[in-house]
């Protein structure tokens, strides 16, 4: 394979990996991969190339989308082109739903079965309990030949080499990020709204890509009058306050007039736009592969570069991650390594509230527990990544994605990225207060506030978790505890007081 160099250079496309000569030497079965991030030609590939193909073969495309919008965009495309005859499209949920209700979708009527961002079975998986549905009815159509396509899809294709021992034929054309004009991290939910005031006053277009419907929508209500707003058709916001002609404006026309488009992640992937006047991108969205799908949204052209402006996600909160994460999967964990009977008297009529554990039946007369093994993977696969970015040190989340997009400097050990509004307070505060003594509970409270460490959503105390906190985030100041004796006036005499625990802030040399 050509290396990233070359490949960037010419632009490499899907169509140049797979010649017709390629797809005649797939068999029945086969399962191929295709990574290519966006503007590299999949859905080109399958609608002129694969689709001309099964054409002179008679035979007929199932193509299987996750996000309802780009099945919207995809038929018109589809029947504009006067392809509908040959090729069927529908979504990953709408077999899901059939199945579930057992009326299932005939799919011996195709040859080819199309995955469409793949990443959907692991990347929904977190929020979807079913996305494992869609994924084996797949795997159990071995007459066709199925191939799965994604900017993001690594995690799911380990998953299905290392996990499920199943063999692909891949073709890759490595991410490129050099279309990062400038990386930026913010902390601040207030900072999104500094970004849509400094774009009002410049004239600047942005997509704001914003996990929670709910905050999305506020930042539209403030500028309502620069924006159009895109939610999912599940969420409540949709009916009232989504202008579905615009939307379909914007699909069809792969571009829109307002100055803001302001979205939740149900534009993450299949969407494009194509508009020079677009300059920035603001991403609010914790999974990094949906991050990474919102960036591709813009689709470059020729040596356009784009700004990117990523909510952080510090040490703590990492840390909190994890362990939420961890505690998610302990009941799966543990009937991995029990029997049904075991996890029944260990967790006696309790259910698993993130559905990874669930309940299923062999026949009429027996049911069993069984995990979710996209959404137990989902998850270990996010645990081993906290570990690995809490290990790049402080700012570990953003020096991650700055590695991962090429603004790290491995010769220099320099980072290129910047962060703005970044909340330096904490560190002020104990350069302020060092050698300074805290007796009692009430002196320390300002201090244990301010670190504001917490688990299960109560206020950390402890002088060994503090510490620990400290360290964790490298900074260079500890808390030292020892006994001390004051000499205090009480009604006009002089009293020694004892004062077993008090805490003096020292900083490490």
């Amino acid at each position: 394979m050509a290396n990233s160099e070359q490949i960037y250079k010419k632009q490499l496309r899907v169509g140049d990996l797979i010649t017709n000569k390629q797809m005649e030497s797939w068999k029945q079965g086969d399962i191929i991969t295709i990574s290519a991030g966006t503007g590299r030609g999949k859905s080109y590939f399958i609608k002129c190339s694969l689709l001309s193909y099964a054409k002179e073969e008679g035979k007929k495309i199932l193509m299987l989308i996750h996000r309802s919008n780009c099945v919207d965009q995809f038929r018109a495309e589809i029947k504009r082109d006067g392809k509908e005859k040959y090729i069927d499209i529908m979504t990953y949920q709408a077999i899901e739903t059939r199945e579930l209700i057992h009326c299932n979708i005939d799919m011996s009527q195709y040859k080819y079965i199309v995955c469409d961002e793949f990443h959907y079975f692991i990347g929904d998986a977190g929020f979807n309990k079913t996305t494992d549905i869609s994924f084996e009815n797949i795997m159990n159509q071995t007459h066709a030949t199925r191939i799965f396509m994604s900017a993001t899809g690594d995690n799911m294709k380990r998953y299905m080499n290392s996990v499920r021992k199943i063999k692909t034929i891949d073709y890759e054309i490595p991410l490129d990020f050099s279309f990062i004009k400038m990386l930026t991290f913010f902390n601040k939910d207030d900072t999104l709204y500094s970004f849509a005031e400094e774009a009002v006053q410049k004239n600047q277009k942005a997509i704001f890509f914003i996990q929670s419907a709910e905050k999305a929508y506020k930042l539209f209500k403030k500028y309502e009058k620069y924006s159009m707003f895109v939610c999912g058709k599940e969420c409540d916001y949709y009916k009232k306050h989504v202008d579905v002609d615009k939307l379909n404006t914007m699909l069809s026309e792969e571009k829109f007039t307002d100055l803001f488009l302001i979205t939740t992640s149900c534009l993450d992937a299949g969407v494009n736009i194509i508009d020079n006047e677009l300059e920035h991108i603001i991403i609010d969205i914790k999974d990094i592969g949906s991050l990474i799908q919102c960036m591709g949204r813009k689709r470059i052209q020729g040596d356009e570069k784009i700004r990117v402006y990523i909510k952080t996600i510090n040490n703590q909160q990492l840390g909190g991650l994890e362990t939420n994460t961890r505690r998610n999967i302990e009941k799966a964990d543990y009937l991995k390594n029990h029997t049904p009977k075991e996890y029944i008297e260990k967790y006696p009529r309790d259910y698993d509230k993130t559905n990874i554990v669930y309940d299923d039946y062999i026949d009429s007369n027996t049911y069993i527990k069984k995990v979710n093994e996209l959404m137990y993977f989902k998850r270990r696969f996010d645990i081993a990544e906290y570990e690995i970015m809490k290990k790049w040190g402080k700012f570990g989340y953003c020096k991650y994605l700055a590695n991962m997009f090429g603004f790290y400097d491995k010769d220099d050990d320099r980072f290129t990225y910047r962060i703005i509004n970044e909340d330096n307070s904490l560190e002020t505060y104990l350069d302020s207060i060092v050698e300074s003594v805290m007796l009692t509970r009430t002196d320390r409270k300002e201090f244990i506030e301010k670190i504001n460490v917490r688990g299960n959503g109560k206020l950390l105390k402890s002088i060994d978790v503090l510490n620990g906190y400290l360290k964790e985030n490298d900074y260079v100041y500890r808390i030292f505890e020892f006994r001390t004796n004051i000499c205090e006036i009480v009604d006009g005499k002089n009293r020694i007081k004892d004062y077993k625990h008090a805490w003096k802030i020292i900083k490490l040399e």
